[in-house]
C-alpha cells in the first residue's frame, strides 16, 4: 500500500509492528488494526506491507482514505 505521509517523521510512525487504522475523513474506522510487517521510503511516499495482507486487491477498497495510529497520549 502506498502512503503519502502527513507527519514529520514517517519512519517512526510506520515502524515494523506499529498498529495502524484505515479511517475516513471524519475519523470513522474502516479497517484495522493493521500491523506493519515491512516498509520502505519511495520518493515522497512510503510503501507498507501488513501482516496477513497478501494481495493488492485486499487494500484497494481503502484507496483515498487516511491512516491513523494509536496514540496513548492523544486527547481524543
Amino acid at each position: 500500500m502506498a502512503i503519502h505521509p502527513l507527519v514529520e517523521n514517517p519512519g517512526t510512525v510506520f515502524a515494523p509492528r506499529a498498529r495502524l487504522y484505515v479511517v475516513t475523513e471524519d475519523r470513522k474506522v474502516v479497517a484495522g488494526p493493521l500491523v506493519v510487517a515491512r516498509r520502505r521510503a519511495y520518493h515522497r511516499d512510503w510503501l507498507l506491507g501488513f501482516v496477513g495482507v497478501t494481495s493488492r486487491a485486499a487494500v484497494e477498497p481503502w484507496r483515498d482514505h487516511f491512516i491513523a495510529v494509536e496514540d496513548a497520549r492523544a486527547d481524543d
